[in-house]
């Protein structure tokens, strides 16, 4: 039987948050807590909304949390269970230096080459350093969209303004940019809107009125991808339904809704690479990366909280999308527990999903090894034009 062990394979993290640097002990409830998407449904004594007794009991049996506890007490011998993993994070992370020492354990552990930074701070902020790994950086334009919103004195200035932001991040070394269209700016059915609806807009959407500032942002949306095509960088757009606790809205996100606006031609050069597999539109967003040339897809979200349904979010995408339009992420945030048991759960699911294919006579053992490869690393490294 052929053998299919991944495990020595380089893993690259397309699509990761940053990482405490000193919090040198945290709780079983706090780590539990950054695995929760759900909704907050109390508030604390300030006010602000907070998961509920009984929901903090619900987190312990999440399947990610699960998978994590079982993987990391067969590795490193600690108890299997939330507390023991905790226990064994706390007794590795006493002092900053610690932390750092046991991240890089974790990234090596599971030959994480590299990953996608999407965060807020400027490039080179000391806060962003703390990846053992090569890092491409995303440029949250959006944060540039809604100070001139608020500051410039019209649409034109601030489409120039937010263009001229853009191509100064890609010249600091940006690799590309970041997204929130559907999730945060009325859906990714993109409409057509013209400058004049859209200086109208502006002056409505300056006094706080949310969906005169989604016109205006779907009016700047084409300019965003003819500049993205310009400079040659990815655009990551969030999509899914990762913002739940948030935006219950999220049939809204569903990519599909994108394909009337990507189907003019002016856009077919814009590399877009659709986040979190567009969970739970696994399919839809699998379509889009198909008859699309220039749309990738992204599987951060499913990887890693649905590990047991990982497998088939895999062959989800490997029947619909080219083999080499497909990368994996993490969504990591804090913890870097979250990259290693994603590149576990990746390279477990790969090998069964292609050993499966292989034993069907579907792929030769050699095509599947090269797509797995694909998919864990290479995939990634090509778009941001990088060699393992």
């Amino acid at each position: 039987m052929a053998d299919f062990d991944f495990s020595h394979e380089a893993f690259y993290d397309n699509h990761t948050h940053r990482l405490f640097t000193d919090r040198t002990f945290v709780t079983a409830e706090e780590f539990a807590l950054n695995y929760y998407h759900g909704v907050r449904d109390v508030e604390d004594d300030a006010g602000r909304p907070c998961p509920s007794a009984a929901a903090l009991s619900h987190m312990p049996y999440q399947s990610v949390v699960r998978t994590l506890v079982h993987a990391m007490s067969r590795r490193f011998g600690c108890e299997e269970s939330l507390q023991g993993v905790v226990d064994f994070r706390n007794s590795n992370t006493k002092t900053p230096e610690g932390l750092r020492g046991y991240t890089r354990m974790l990234y090596a552990d599971q030959k994480v080459c590299g990953c996608t930074l999407d965060c807020e701070l400027p490039m080179g902020h000391r806060d962003t350093m703390c990846f053992p790994c090569r890092v491409n950086r995303l440029f949250q334009f959006e944060n540039v969209f809604a100070e001139q919103l608020q500051t410039a004195d019209s649409y034109k200035a601030l489409l120039d303004r937010v263009l001229r932001s853009i191509n100064d991040a890609i010249r600091q070394g940006f690799a590309g940019l970041k997204g929130h269209i559907g999730e945060k700016f009325g859906g990714m059915a993109v409409r057509d809107i013209t400058e004049q609806e859209a200086e109208k807009a502006f002056a409505v959407a300056k006094s706080g009125q949310k969906e005169a500032a989604d016109t205006v942002y779907h009016a700047m949306f084409p300019h965003i991808l003819t500049i993205c095509q310009d400079l040659n960088v990815p655009l990551h757009l969030h999509s899914g339904s990762t913002g739940f606790k948030n935006r219950t809205a999220f049939y809204q996100v569903d990519p599909i809704l994108m394909a009337p606006f990507l189907k003019e031609k002016r856009f077919f050069r814009a590399k877009i690479v659709f986040l979190h597999q567009s969970f739970p539109f696994t399919r839809n967003a699998a379509i889009m990366a198909c008859n699309f040339p220039n749309v990738y897809l992204d599987l951060s979200q499913t990887l890693p909280w649905q590990p047991l349904l990982f497998a088939r979010c895999l062959e989800d995408a490997l029947s619909i999308t080219p083999h080499d339009k497909i990368m994996l992420g993490t969504g990591q945030h804090w913890y870097a527990e979250m990259v290693w048991i994603a590149a576990f759960i990746a390279k477990n699911a790969l090998a069964r999903v292609m050993r499966q294919f292989a034993e069907d006579g579907l792929l030769s053992e050699r095509q599947a090894k090269e797509s797995a490869r694909m998919v864990l690393s290479e995939n990634a490294l090509k778009l941001y034009g990088q060699r393992d």
